[in-house]
């Protein structure tokens, strides 16, 4: 079976194979996902927003939970390269950017 992600807002839709990480995915195909650890869920910055699809994804895990608590239940944010495609087609939005505050 074959695997789609859509990428917000930018309406881009992203072949891939099951197994990989919207992170990885969105990369390869020039998205700009925000991060500081390039995919090793230390940072927390990756977060997308999963708009329709999360049945085709992999489970919060710990990684996720220790980074977003139990907001996933209620906004539907997950870590971009957390976040692995099984099959089907998933459609994410990216977060607005951060913006780092002067000292």
């Amino acid at each position: 079976m074959s695997a789609t992600i859509r990428f917000l807002p930018a309406e881009i839709d992203c072949p891939c194979e099951p197994g990989e990480s919207v992170f990885d995915v969105g990369r390869r195909n020039g998205i700009a996902i925000e991060t500081a650890c390039v995919g090793q869920a230390s940072c927390g910055l990756c977060r997308v927003r999963v708009i329709e699809g999360e049945e085709h994804l992999s489970a919060l895990n710990s990684h996720e939970e220790r980074h977003l608590g139990n907001v996933y239940y209620l906004t539907k944010e997950r870590l971009s390269c957390q976040a692995i495609i099984a099959e089907g087609r998933v459609t994410v939005e990216l977060a607005p950017k951060r913006r780092r505050r002067r000292k």
